[in-house]
């Protein structure tokens, strides 16, 4: 915790500086986020290849399966957030991280599909349990909104590291496919539970805003989120960039199979690379100088960069590298700007009396990535390359929203 002169001093400061002047604590929490996060990458992406493999599981099945995962993290977000704001954050991240190594655990140990499925559902447990409550304690150590904003940058930044470098080492070593990496995946939650039992105060950091100590009930706390329009139309916009992500992580690759499937298996490789490395280096500068503009208009451009990637995916009717790489380096250019921007836009909307609750609704912007491949699918079926223009129309939607609502957006940032 920094007193008032420390915070408005580091906004003074370069980059380095800011992040040096970090609590010892955020530090150790981007560090769990890498560790975490890189072991998830090496088997997390090929977790449908292992239940097609091991269990001849459908595309449907998987999906069901996915989607239901997806869902009961939402509800055990807002649960658990609210848990983690009555009780603090200790409590919610060591069940976390106790659910988190058990949940993986199954996942490496299962004979059959329904202890696989029920570790699925753990694994949704966990990762409510684990990522709002995470950042909502990097906000409470952060009093200053710079500062809040450059850590979740860096916790965005490292998560792209860990996806760019985690399959890479998966392959490497020949764990891809394997269930028993998800046991690596669950062992790194055990340093993070001891680090958090250790050097993470019991109760509450951030002090009530009311002294009155009245105890506002889960249903309550729904009702507060359901009437906050603005913080319902950033989360809006979230789900929508994610339903548009997930098609390039899901849809493109089989379009790219219509095109020409010779070809597409070592495209689809090349730009999955020059997306991440884009990404990485992109958002390396990008921080500098957009730190002068305002979220709404930061959110608004990298929109409009999604769109306009979306249409170049529609007219890119054959597999040149170069035309697929450029096209590619335009989308991740947006996701640079947008993903992480709306991180931080959720974050800041969040009143701090109830922060682990909207950071736990925050979650619902995975019912996008949940939902999109179905969609998507659809989608390509009926309409071929027309699946990108439905994606831009999404991204011109998004774009809208934080139009429409700017204004409100930026009286509710100054007020906070």
């Amino acid at each position: 915790m920094t007193t008032r002169p420390a915070a408005e001093e580091c906004t003074e400061t370069g980059l380095f500086r800011t992040l040096k002047s970090f609590p010892a604590t955020v530090h150790a929490l981007l560090f769990f986020t890498l560790v975490i996060r890189f072991s998830y990458f090496m088997a997390w992406p090929f977790i449908a290849v292992i239940m097609t493999q091991n269990y001849h599981m459908s595309p449907i099945a998987i999906g069901v399966a996915m989607t239901s995962s997806a869902l009961f993290s939402v509800v055990l977000g807002m649960y658990g957030g609210q848990i983690s704001d009555r009780l603090g954050r200790r409590v919610i991240l060591l069940l976390g991280c106790g659910f988190s190594a058990l949940g993986y655990s199954l996942l490496a140990q299962a004979a059959g599909m329904g202890l696989f499925i029920i570790g699925l559902m753990t694994i949704g447990v966990s990762f409510a349990w684990v990522d709002p409550p995470l950042r909502a304690l990097m906000s409470d150590l952060l009093v200053d909104r710079r500062r809040r904003a450059l850590a979740l940058q860096m916790r965005y930044y490292l998560i792209n590291v860990a996806a760019v470098f985690g399959p890479l080492v998966g392959i490497a070593f020949g764990l891809t496919s394997q269930k028993g990496t998800f046991l690596i995946t669950g062992l790194t939650y055990i340093p993070f539970f001891i680090y958090v039992l250790l050097f993470i105060p019991a109760g509450k950091l951030v002090k009530e805003q009311d002294g009155d100590g009245v105890t506002v009930k889960l249903h309550q706390v729904i009702g507060i989120i359901a009437r906050d329009n603005i913080y319902i139309a950033g989360l809006l916009c979230s789900i929508l960039c994610s339903v548009v992500f997930i098609h390039y992580e899901a849809i493109l690759p089989q379009y790219l199979l219509l095109l020409n499937s010779d070809a597409a298996i070592k495209l689809i490789t090349l730009i999955l690379v020059t997306n991440a490395c884009t990404v990485l280096v992109f958002q390396t500068f990008i921080m500098r100088f957009l730190a002068t503009v305002s979220l709404p208009k930061r959110i608004l451009l990298g929109g409009f960069i999604f769109a306009l990637s979306q249409i170049c995916f529609f007219s890119t009717r054959s597999t040149e590298i170069w035309l697929w790489l450029t096209v590619t380096s335009v989308f991740s250019v947006g996701e640079a700007i947008l993903m992480p921007n709306l991180n931080i836009l959720l974050d800041q909307l969040a009143p701090p009396e109830h922060r682990g609750a909207y950071l736990g609704a925050s979650m619902l912007s995975t019912l996008g990535i949940a939902v999109g491949p179905l969609i998507g699918g659809i989608m390509l079926a009926m309409t071929g390359a027309g699946v990108f223009i439905c994606t831009a129309l999404l991204s011109l939607l998004l774009c809208a929203i934080i139009y429409a609502y700017r204004n409100r957006m930026l009286a509710r940032l100054k007020d906070a």
